[in-house]
């Protein structure tokens, strides 16, 4: 009974490992398998035309043809050959299945027709990710990615679907397991882990800490920019100690109140705090509506006005930059942002330049000294590091400038040309999927907002390729993949100032591929619905889909005949047991005769049974 238990256990004892297929058509092919699942290896195109073939590793011969039928398999517990596609399946890899292999194939009258070697690797696969990540000291970003199990594993990294560049890091690179990331990258970071049999992959939203700034507006009229989303500390006062009541509004709307050492109200204390000691108004979060004019006006004890300043403040959005010192740069600034332009490296050798438009000067310089500025109220130029920082950016702002620079006596140094771009950023983006009647998934991406947007498409973080798709491209805004495509579909929308990006999990539409002949002869190679399969039992090794309910019946059966080989065992034991013992009560008593003259004749037909 144990015996026959440990048979059934071993009958049902079936797992489904990860499945891979390569093409070992190409002397030296390199293959992965992994441990525990299945390899599909095309050996040749198929059998019709080859007598004889031997498939060998350096030792011994795994796989013997001959004349159209399998001599030996070696393996064929767990293998199978089909001679029609020429396609070796191999299941419960093995460590010692790692090794190279050579395929050599002879015709009828024993000529060598072809030799090909094949490289086999087995590979564990590699299993969960962890992603972790931590802000330092200024700002920037460390974050280490690591995995569980898998042999060899190979790291990249990107960001809102693209690969990790150079600019972006202070430390490491895309195939590092730890990274450091500058202070101003933000969006959706993927570290994704894969050895030659799989691939996981861990993402994770990063954003800034928020740019912070800080203002003097102990000044009248001083001007403070702030960093939209980030943080700004005004030095308001020296200590409010010595002032007994002061508010600070804007357009008539109080914002913060103070009287007798104590704060009364702050309209925006959810998100901003006061220091009494040092003066210091600290508001973080940043918004559009916290731009404008404010005004702080101070009463002594008595009620009488000691002191009324004003401050005004700048919010700035998206801040790109552009090297200018080109001829002909083109340069991308976003709307109601921030633009930094190298105009040249400095200007001490320099001694006049002018910056124009096509119809109007806007920076003229000359002996060290601006003469003019046309937008002074929004821009700022460093002659140190030849840079011009324009804020606020306007549409009109957006067209081509020239710069022209003399020496002392008026001799023309060199022109250069930039053409300025004002886009608004894109916003929020919409993806949108649907199944089609032969299992194909239509994909349609689109963004609000934003000037001249474009689009670009990843699947599990590489970009689509054209074995993936029916129609589109990987710039198109609307794409059709084809059956057998799932995994986390991104779609990327930007432009020259900003880029935003959606994902969805896509799965197949519920497809699988079939290829078979029917009884009657007609030959079915076709995708079709699963649910609805009636043509052929059963998918070929092209299909994603297991076959569940086939090895089911299989295991079935397996285990009926198991039980009927041991119910025989058991009637045959129990049968003999009964025959012994009825042979041992005849020989104790004799049988009597009732025909003397018969016995005779039946000792001779016993005599002959015993011959028999």
């Amino acid at each position: 009974m144990e015996a026959v238990t440990g048979l059934l256990l071993m009958l049902l004892g079936v797992c489904h490992g990860v499945e891979t297929s390569c093409d070992g058509r190409q002397d030296g092919a390199q293959c992965y398998g992994a441990l525990g699942g299945a390899v599909v290896l095309q050996l040749m195109d198929s059998v019709s035309e080859i007598f004889i073939f031997f498939w060998s590793n350096k030792t011994i011969n795994i796989l013997s043809w001959r004349d159209n039928k399998i001599l030996y398999n070696l393996i064929g517990d767990r293998s199978s050959f089909t001679p029609s596609n020429g396609t070796f399946r191999i299941n419960d890899l093995r460590r010692t299945d790692g090794a190279e292999y050579t395929l050599k194939m002879f015709d009828s009258k024993g000529m060598t027709l072809k030799t090909l070697t094949l490289q086999m690797i087995i590979q564990a696969p590699v299993s969960s990710v962890r992603l972790v990540s931590e802000r330092l000291s200024q700002g920037e970003m460390r974050a280490s990615c690591s995995s569980e199990g898998g042999d060899s594993p190979q790291y990249s990294w990107t960001l809102d679907g693209h690969t990790l560049t150079d600019a972006q890091l202070l430390s490491g690179d895309n195939e590092s397991e730890d990274i450091t990331l500058k202070q101003d990258v933000s969006g959706q970071l993927v570290c994704s882990v894969s050895n030659g049999v799989s691939r996981v992959w861990k993402e994770e939203t990063i954003s800034t800490c928020g740019v912070e700034t800080s203002c003097d507006g102990r000044q009248d009229g001083a001007q403070c920019y702030g960093a939209l989303g980030g943080t700004v500390v005004l030095q308001l006062v020296d200590n409010a100690s010595e002032i007994f009541i002061f508010r600070w509004s804007i357009r008539r709307s109080i914002i913060l109140s103070w009287r007798d050492n104590k704060i009364l109200y702050n309209r925006i204390g959810d998100r901003s705090s006061f220091t009494p000691s040092n003066g210091t108004f600290r508001i973080n979060d940043l918004r559009w509506t916290d731009g404008g004019e404010y005004t702080l006006k101070m009463f002594d004890s008595k009620g009488k006005m000691i002191e009324l300043r004003s401050l005004q403040m700048i919010i700035q959005g998206v801040e790109t930059s552009c090297d200018g010192r080109q001829d002909g740069a083109q340069c991308y600034g976003a709307l109601g942002g921030t633009v930094v332009l190298q105009l040249m490296d400095n200007t001490s050798e320099i001694f006049k330049f002018t910056w124009s438009n096509k119809t109007t000067r806007i920076l003229n310089w000359r002996d060290n000294k601006i003469l003019s500025n046309l937008i002074g109220d929004r821009s700022s130029f460093t002659p140190s590091n030849g840079s011009f920082k324009i804020n606020d950016l306007r549409r009109t702002d957006g067209a081509e400038y020239t710069l022209e620079m003399f020496d002392s006596k008026g001799k023309t140094l060199k022109p250069l040309t930039l053409q300025m771009i004002v886009q608004a950023p894109v916003s929020s983006v919409r993806l949108v999927s649907e199944c089609l009647s032969q299992g194909e998934m239509r994909v349609s991406c689109s963004s609000e907002e934003g000037d001249s947007p474009q689009y670009s498409w990843t699947l599990d973080g590489h970009t689509l390729t054209d074995a993936q798709l029916l129609s589109g491209d990987n710039e198109s805004e609307d794409i059709t993949l084809k059956q057998d495509v799932s995994g986390r579909l991104v779609c990327s929308v930007s432009n020259g100032v900003s880029r935003v990006w959606k994902e969805e999990a896509i799965s197949t539409c519920g497809f699988i591929f079939i290829e078979c002949t029917l009884s009657n002869g007609t030959y079915i190679s076709q995708w079709v619905l699963e649910a609805n399969n009636t043509l052929c039992i059963k998918p070929t090794t092209t299909s994603t889909t297991t076959t569940e309910d086939h090895s089911l019946l299989i295991l079935g059966l397996r285990a009926a005949v198991a039980i009927l080989i041991f119910i025989g065992i058991v009637v045959y034991f129990a049968w003999k047991k009964k025959k012994k013992h009825e042979t041992a009560e005849g020989s104790a008593v004799p049988r009597k005769m009732d025909h003397q003259d018969d016995s005779v004749v039946m000792v001779e037909t016993r005599s002959s049974a015993t011959k028999l």
